[in-house]
């Protein structure tokens, strides 16, 4: 495996390679990459490292929101580009160090998140071989998460499509074994291998929990929304179990409610274990407040949970965090166009917002 694991450990069993299978070509693919960048802004933290910090402090004076920043880069093209990456990481870390949210508890710190492909020049090939671009993905990944630890930053590893998925759950689950405290993960519930996958997490570690944005080949991967949306809750309940720091990463009203509902308020689960993540630029401020407040944890909201449930998140609320990806726009039209099809009323928001309207 091109990860470097310890002795005794056995690799993950090498997967028959799944070729990347393009979609079909949409409306949304014929647009120009600038009206695509105009439709996304809302989206976007800006261009540079400074503009993301300035609007995340903007998040957090005007709502109390906190932030991931997230520099849009990947499939870099030379070991030099990649190195780069590294760079721009640990200058991102020095910045949120620099100006840090002025908050009392590390949960609600700024964190940086970022994809493996930004540090290899290519993907991994999925035939079990080593393969010397990704051990050197490997270790630009590690100086990223040990730079951060030192500097007392938590980081996220992204999930990509499907080719990405061995490498960044055992660099992941390698990188944790090493004693880096300060790194947390994202899987997909769209992938059907995330009901095996989950039952390698444990009280060390962190998950993002998303649909996942990437289409993927139907023999690898639920088609079906509102299924996708049903794992959100189900696996946040087992990673709750396993005693797993829980991001829920949705937008979906029911599905968050569900989550609440059926996990959080049934279970007993206290505001320190969780959290919920957001899309900077979707319109969902009212239940984001809501949440920040304590609001929205009312009778109306659960007629079935206890009074003193409820009372507890209604004092102390829970987090909010915002996604803020950044980067110059010749860098994030691939990421932009990805998010406009995965979910097109994207598109209406961006030209609302285009035109002022509420």
């Amino acid at each position: 495996m091109p990860v470097k694991l310890p002795e005794k450990t056995a690799p993950t069993a090498a997967r028959p390679e799944i070729p990347k299978v393009a979609a079909p070509a949409s409306m949304i693919d014929k647009i120009p990459v600038s009206l695509v960048l105009m439709l996304a802004s809302p989206y976007l933290a800006g261009e540079s490292p400074e503009q993301a910090i300035q609007l995340a402090h903007k998040l957090f004076s005007k709502d109390r929101y906190t932030s991931t920043l997230d520099i849009l880069g990947e499939d870099m093209e030379s070991a030099a580009d990649c190195d780069a990456s590294v760079e721009a990481y640990k200058n991102l870390v020095d910045l949120i160090i620099s100006n840090p949210l002025p908050v009392n508890t590390r949960q609600e710190q700024i964190t940086i998140s970022f994809k493996p492909s930004m540090f290899a020049t290519s993907a991994p090939k999925g035939n079990g071989l080593s393969d010397p671009n990704l051990d050197k993905c490997f270790d630009r990944i590690k100086q990223v998460t040990d730079y951060a630890k030192r500097l007392g930053v938590n980081v996220t590893l992204e999930a990509e499509d499907h080719r990405w998925t061995d490498f960044h759950l055992d660099t992941y689950f390698e990188l944790v074994n090493q004693g880096y405290d300060n790194i947390g993960t994202v899987i997909q519930t769209r992938m059907f291998r995330t009901a095996d996958d989950i039952k390698r997490f444990d009280d060390r570690m962190r998950v993002r929990l998303v649909l996942g944005i990437y289409n993927e080949p139907a023999d690898i991967a639920h088609t079906s929304k509102p299924v996708m949306k049903d794992l959100v809750v189900s696996y946040a309940q087992e990673l709750l179990a396993r005693g797993t720091y829980v991001e829920i990463a949705t937008h979906d009203l029911d599905c968050l409610k569900n989550f609440f509902a059926k996990v959080v308020l049934k279970e007993g689960v206290s505001r320190e274990r969780f959290e919920t993540q957001y899309l900077h630029g979707v319109p969902r401020d009212e239940v984001q407040q809501g949440l920040i407040t304590g609001t929205y944890f009312n009778k109306t909201n659960f007629p079935q949970a206890s009074t003193e449930q409820l009372g507890a998140l209604s004092r102390s609320g829970v987090v909010v965090r915002k996604y803020l990806p950044f980067g110059e726009g010749k860098v994030a039209g691939a990421y932009c166009r990805r998010r406009l099809k995965e979910n097109p009323n994207m598109i209406g928001y961006g030209i609302k917002n285009f035109l002022k309207m509420q």
